[in-house]
């Protein structure tokens, strides 16, 4: 997939993440001090679809039974879920767990029920995210359904399905 994004600068929010703070994330969720960020942030590992790369890299992920749901912000401005479109393979470290998974991106008109009750369940996990997507929080705590579905209309959402493992970390290597 040919990338005609511009290169982020030194002083863009987006090299500050990719060269600084990702790494750092990395490197907590991979140590034995990953109690502490692992509630609500994961490793996601794939592989570009055309280059066939291997990529890792930290994300944000609100559970619900047994699935995850990620909704990647800016997604317009980051690849990286593009990757999963159609499904994919990918592998998570998980609160220390490493498991297989597969991934599926949500979109549009045919995915959106789905990813109304996805983005529901994110920002109750996540309340700061009902103003990043203009959700009103109603005065019994419940979230407005019509705002929920209007945001659906424009998020991304990557659910993804975790397998069970014979034991942690069996032949998966992050």
């Amino acid at each position: 997939m040919e990338n005609n994004m511009p290169k982020p600068s030194p002083v863009s929010p987006f090299w500050f993440m990719n060269k600084i703070a990702n790494p750092l994330v990395r490197l907590i969720l991979k140590s034995p001090l990953h109690g502490w960020l692992s509630r609500s942030i994961l490793l996601i590992t794939y592989y570009g679809r055309k280059s066939g790369r291997k990529y890792t890299l930290p994300v944000q992920y609100a559970p619900s039974a047994d699935t995850l749901y990620i909704i990647p912000g800016a997604s317009g401005q980051k690849t990286w879920w593009r990757n999963l479109r159609g499904g994919a393979s990918i592998q998570v470290l998980m609160e220390g767990q490493l498991k297989q998974a597969q991934a599926q991106v949500l979109t549009g008109a045919a995915d959106c029920d789905e990813i109304a009750r996805a983005l529901k369940v994110f920002v109750e996990r996540f309340p700061a995210a009902t103003r990043l997507h203009s959700i009103q929080v109603k005065p019994d705590g419940s979230l407005d359904e019509s705002d929920l579905y209007r945001a659906a209309a424009s998020v991304v959402v990557v659910r993804v399905r975790p397998q069970e493992t014979g034991h942690p970390g069996a032949d998966i290597q992050v």
